[in-house]
């Protein structure tokens, strides 16, 4: 989830901030595809969305290519899939340095969230006289900009709350704390797709109608989060089995201290 994809001639480059940035074809078409049912209601809705999660995830890369830039280096932005990443030019050293670079990509999502929250409070772009396709603009920023930042902020490796639970558990554990972060990846990341499954059985008919009792602000499960989780769920376990291997098969001590 974190190898920089291969370059394409059909990249879309350019520099904001004076960070490089690069867009994979992946990038479009993966994200057409996650929201291809706006298609039944309009193709400008479409594109609605499509330019909603660019900008969306650009300015959550951004925020961690500042911080970079804050602690002496700077990064390349590459946005593809479904995701992107900001790529340092340096290492930065320091636990506490990493985690805010870790933390400021979600927080720079959420500071979006408020600027399109207060701009429309202050001057209503997106009111009842707006077109439905402002209403949607508006609520497609606030939607993947504060439910994506908080999901982001979850314990689940290679997310940034699973980068934050890494640093923090080798903190407080030492050389087992990767093994305990990479567990409770693991663990967070079944149980979301047990989530996921049950939301979608129950949006089908087949529940007892629990998804119509959540709260507004809970984001119900579908397909492709109970995939996403999945995924990231396979590749903790993996990374789990590495770390075991490893422990069982090397041994760096010298002769007399085993």
């Amino acid at each position: 989830m974190l190898v920089e994809p291969e370059r394409t001639p059909y990249d879309l480059r350019f520099r904001v901030l004076r960070f490089p940035v690069r867009v994979h074809p992946w990038f479009w078409i993966a994200n057409a595809l996650m929201g291809s049912r706006l298609l039944d209601i309009g193709p400008e809705f479409l594109l609605t969305w499509v330019a909603v999660v660019f900008v969306s995830i650009l300015v959550h890369e951004l925020g961690h290519a500042i911080a970079f830039r804050l602690f002496g280096t700077d990064a390349e932005i590459v946005l593809y899939a479904f995701g992107g990443l900001a790529i340092p030019w340096a290492t930065v050293s320091g636990r506490w340095r990493r985690i805010i670079v870790s933390l400021a990509g979600p927080f720079a999502g959420f500071l979006l969230c408020g600027l399109v929250y207060g701009s429309n409070q202050a001057f209503e772009w997106a009111g009842p006289r707006s077109s439905l396709v402002v209403l949607y603009a508006y609520g497609s920023l606030i939607f993947v900009n504060l439910i994506w930042g908080f999901v982001n902020l979850l314990p689940v490796f290679p997310l940034d709350g699973g980068q934050v639970s890494r640093e923090l558990c080798i903190k407080f554990w030492g050389r087992r704390g990767q093994r305990i972060s990479l567990q409770i990846s693991f663990g967070c990341a079944l149980l979301l797709v047990a989530y996921s499954i049950f939301c979608v059985m129950d949006q089908r008919g087949a529940g007892a109608g629990f998804t119509d009792q959540l709260p507004s602000w809970v984001p119900t499960g579908t397909v492709y989060t109970a995939i996403l989780f999945g995924v990231l769920a396979y590749q903790s376990y993996q990374l789990l089995q590495r770390i075991e291997w490893t422990d069982t098969h090397w041994d760096d001590r010298v002769p007399w201290e085993r």
